[in-house]
């Protein structure tokens, strides 16, 4: 199918064929220039209890709006559940016949400490229902721990930065002198480059533990060989169902942050400093490094998402972060001539068909 084709996905239910046309056309805001407007509100049939649809987990407004709208556009019902007020009864919390998690790591930055916990504990509901969730719990909880990240990436043979886990400052000082410098140091739960430092040498570090806002309460801590990537860049790869979307290489400047996101905030590596990044296709990237992430995906049961990594001057193709909330900006998809959030919309409208056709017993959407 092509990049901008129209998708046609028949819905088989008991009671008629319901029918979602997919216009791509209608779904390329980035080529209008028309600013996304904020659709949290459900797109559901009226009155209709028995049409198939999407629960869209989330945290943050900004990032799904874009997504909502696409999806509204293409015809596909769905009801956002915004982690932030929702609650559920833990053995019924079903009312959808597939789900999508789009809850950050970086929630917390936004004031929204329990929206993490929530969503595992909601995707662990679902999921012991039998429901399909898209990006569901284990992708989840990969995403929120890169402990979890560098185990799976090791195991799959695929290189990673050498890092130690710590339990406390204490257990910092006890290692310090076993150190090489300079290194990373950075929580276990990321998010758009929160709470992550270079530390120089030996005395820098000391004297950062003795700061009690280093890291946020509850985090864990990481002690990360710093890795140098030979161009000054840190490739990104975007993927939907196996199929690579695009490739970009981010250039940092004065922050850890490499949040897509065109309107994301970038936290400096210090004070007086002016954070940015630049963000570029890469139309020639390597098959081989498309292969090892489409793989690190696949193992991460990640439907939707990225993954990064740094080629070094000493090559070491080293990867650094797997990613489940990706955003597409809107430069990248002009410049690649691929439209993320139709991509995304064909694919949820696909798994809403194989979902709808395996479930005639409709009695569960009445709640009863």
């Amino acid at each position: 199918m092509g990049v901008f084709a129209t998708e046609r996905a028949m819905l088989q239910t008991p009671e008629r064929e319901v029918i979602m046309e997919i216009d791509s056309s209608k779904l390329s805001a980035f080529e209008s220039g028309t600013p996304v407007k904020e659709a949290t509100e459900s797109n559901l049939p009226p009155g209709d209890e028995f049409a198939p649809s999407v629960g869209i987990v989330f945290e943050n407004d900004a990032w799904l709006s874009p997504l909502f709208e696409a999806m509204k556009t293409a015809g596909i019902p769905y009801e956002p559940i915004d982690v932030r007020t929702h609650t559920f009864d833990l053995l019924h919390a079903r009312k959808h016949i597939l789900y999508l998690n789009r809850v950050s790591p970086s929630s917390y930055l936004r004031g929204n400490d329990g929206a993490i916990s929530h969503a595992h504990a909601l995707l662990a509901s679902l999921e012991a229902s039998g429901t399909q969730v898209v990006n569901g719990s284990r992708s989840f909880r990969l995403e929120t721990s890169k402990v979890a990240q560098q185990l799976l990436m090791n195991n799959l043979g695929v290189d990673v930065p050498r890092t130690h886990v710590v339990s406390s400052c204490d257990a910092v000082r006890e290692i310090v002198n076993k150190l090489v410098f300079p290194l990373i140091l950075k929580p276990d739960t990321g998010g758009s480059g929160a709470f992550v430092r270079r530390i120089e040498n030996e005395e820098h570090l000391l004297t950062l533990l003795d700061d009690e806002n280093v890291f946020a309460p509850g985090h864990l801590m990481l002690l990360q060989e710093l890795v140098v990537s030979e161009d000054g860049a840190i490739a990104r790869v975007e993927f939907v169902d196996g199929e690579l979307l695009f490739a970009m290489k981010v250039i940092p400047q004065n922050t850890f942050n490499l949040c897509p996101a065109e309107a994301c905030p970038r936290n400096p590596i210090e004070e007086g400093v002016e954070p940015d990044a630049i963000f570029e296709p890469w139309p020639d990237v390597p098959e081989d490094a498309v292969a090892q992430a489409r793989e690190i995906l696949r193992a991460s049961q990640l439907d939707i998402g990225g993954v990064e990594w740094m080629d070094t001057a000493d090559g070491r193709r080293c990867f650094i972060d797997i990613n489940a909330t990706s955003v597409y900006r809107e430069d990248i998809q002009k410049a690649t001539k691929v439209n993320g959030f139709l991509k995304v919309c064909e694919y949820l409208a696909r798994e809403l068909a194989k979902e709808d056709a395996k479930a005639p017993n409709k009695r569960w959407r009445k709640g009863v």
